[in-house]
């Protein structure tokens, strides 16, 4: 039910011996990798994945033929082949699982790993990982500990996290669009009257509508907390009991304000017919001036904003305030929600968990033993990105790269600098203060601006001003098995809330209708597998 975690990152080296070795215990494989396997010393690696949109590929290049994959032929004799690409990739895996015709290796979310876990259909990775694992990839796992021990089941690894770049990345901001501010002289946001305020005058200097939301109601969600409602988030009522946030209190008394801002007109009055591609296309065309949103939103919808807007067009980034004028605790949730897995026949995992340590060595440690061309084609235009399964991130990586660079552009030494993304970081934030090209705005506003997101992060993170969610590992299964239903209830009752067709009274009604649907089983699964700790 986290609706904002993200993927990971991976790497290699091996040998034929080891390919042997590895084989020899993993039991016999399919028809289809034995085959593979025949070919003169390559290993064959069939896997599936999703598109990623803002990557930049050089000519003739795309996701499933890149420099990532000519790397892993290049260099260590893997053939890694995708049988299928798909933006709806949980639903056409959700079919290859139910028709037990799965890839070698391949993503897989929590519900997912439990399913395939409890039919017997993955590999036991736990030999494999600890023989062939680099030191510094079993790092990341000794980092996050609770994340490792989630792909787990009766003590053997059936997935291994793809983790993340660590909580730094998950406080939320209210992101208001600065020449529009300047232009009016109006201070920063210090309550939630102001961001009203601010959004009244957006709409009478530049006409439109105040704050950029959309039908899933994710993005209005953000500002939650300014009530100190934490949506999405499993928490202690006041009986002491855990019980999801969505249904509390404090989330009907922000329904009850988001209903009075969409009648004047503040909230998008078209948000319920506007998916996220609509709700930024109105950002880019400079129709609205404030949008709840990630730490990321200098790379989408940043980038093309300020190609098609001008650098003064760029929106910074703030804390959201509480309604009394306080700054709102942050919510935080359990960061890891994807795994690597491989079918229970795949031959050769070791060659796998080595694609997994080049990925770590490559961001980790390339800096000065790769050179720059290389680096930057398997890194920068988001290429690093688009390798599927075959990455694990490190999840200290964006606290420690953002000291190092803050540090970088404040001193201009740049010795701190150790890993190639604290290099990029720090590059591209000088690019954008020198020619403000647009590629260079995410990293500016996520750790060089004067107002940066990473900035304003740590300080919540270094005052501890957050909530974490009570759910702290691996989701228990029957809340799974619901899948999108339960929340489906709760955005279409809260829309028709804010949009006035029900009245604010309808939340006990709307909340009802989720506990009967499963929520009271839900909760109480919660409780039995996280209530006491």
């Amino acid at each position: 039910m986290n609706k904002k975690i993200k993927c990971l990152v991976l790497s290699l080296s091996m040998s034929t011996i080891l390919i042997a070795a590895c084989s020899s215990d993993t039991g016999k494989s399919s028809t289809k990798t034995d085959a593979d396997s025949n070919e003169a010393g390559t290993v064959n690696i069939h896997t599936v994945t999703s598109e990623y949109s803002s990557a930049k590929y050089p000519k003739g290049d795309d996701i499933t033929n890149n420099v990532w994959i000519k790397r892993y032929q290049e260099k260590f004799n893997i053939n890694v082949q995708t049988d299928w690409v798909s933006d709806e990739y949980d639903t056409k895996l959700n079919l290859a699982i139910s028709s037990n015709d799965l890839p070698d290796v391949f993503r897989v979310n929590p519900s997912q790993l439990r399913q395939l876990m409890e039919a017997d259909m993955l590999m036991d990775l736990s030999v494999a990982f600890d023989q062939y694992a680099s030191e510094r990839l079993k790092g990341y796992m000794t980092s996050d500990v609770d994340s490792y021990e989630s792909g787990k089941k009766d003590g053997k690894l059936y997935g291994i996290p793809q983790m993340h770049w660590g909580l730094i990345e998950q406080p939320d901001f209210v992101w208001i669009r600065n020449d529009w501010k300047e232009e009016l002289g109006l201070k920063d946001p210090k309550s939630v009257e102001d961001i009203k305020n601010i959004a009244l005058k957006f709409m009478e200097k530049h006409g439109g509508y105040g704050i950029a939301v959309d039908q899933s109601l994710d993005y209005l969600n953000l500002l939650g907390i300014a009530w100190n409602a934490h949506p999405d988030l499993w928490i202690k009522d006041q009986t002491g009991q855990l019980a999801y946030g969505s249904i509390q209190p404090e989330m009907k008394n922000a329904l009850a304000e988001w209903a009075e801002w969409y009648k004047q007109g503040i909230i998008d009055p078209e948000f319920a017919i506007k998916d996220f591609n609509a709700m930024n296309a109105d950002i880019v065309a400079g129709k609205v001036g404030i949008q709840p949103y990630y730490q990321w939103w200098g790379y989408n919808p940043g980038v093309d904003t300020v190609a098609n807007l001008g650098k003064d067009a760029i929106f910074y980034p703030y804390l959201i305030p509480t309604v009394d004028g306080k700054e709102a605790k942050q919510s935080i949730f359990f960061a890891n929600n994807n795994y690597i897995v491989m079918k229970k026949d795949f031959a050769n995992p070791q060659a796998v968990i080595e694609i997994l340590n080049d990925y770590a060595y490559v961001v980790d440690e390339g800096n000065g033993k790769e050179s720059p061309e290389t680096l930057s084609a398997l890194l920068d235009n988001d290429i690093a990105h688009v390798v599927g399964a075959f990455r694990v991130l490190n999840p200290n990586s964006d606290y420690e790269q953002f000291e190092a660079v803050s540090a970088a552009l404040e001193t201009k030494d740049t010795s701190g600098l150790t890993t190639s993304g604290m290099w990029q970081k720090y590059n591209n934030s000088v690019e954008f203060m020198k020619n403000a090209t647009p590629g260079a705005v995410g990293d500016y506003l996520q750790q060089g601006a004067p107002k940066n997101a990473y900035g304003l992060a740590k300080k919540v993170l270094d005052s501890e001003n957050f909530t974490k969610t009570a759910l702290w590992g691996v989701t228990p299964e029957i809340l799974s098995s619901y899948g999108t239903t339960l929340d489906d209830i709760l955005t279409e009752g809260f829309t028709k809330i804010i949009m006035g067709t029900e009245s604010i009274d309808s939340f006990d009604v709307v909340v009802q209708n989720w506990r009967a649907a499963g929520g009271d089983d839900a909760t109480q699964a919660v409780n039995d597998a996280y209530g006491n700790q």
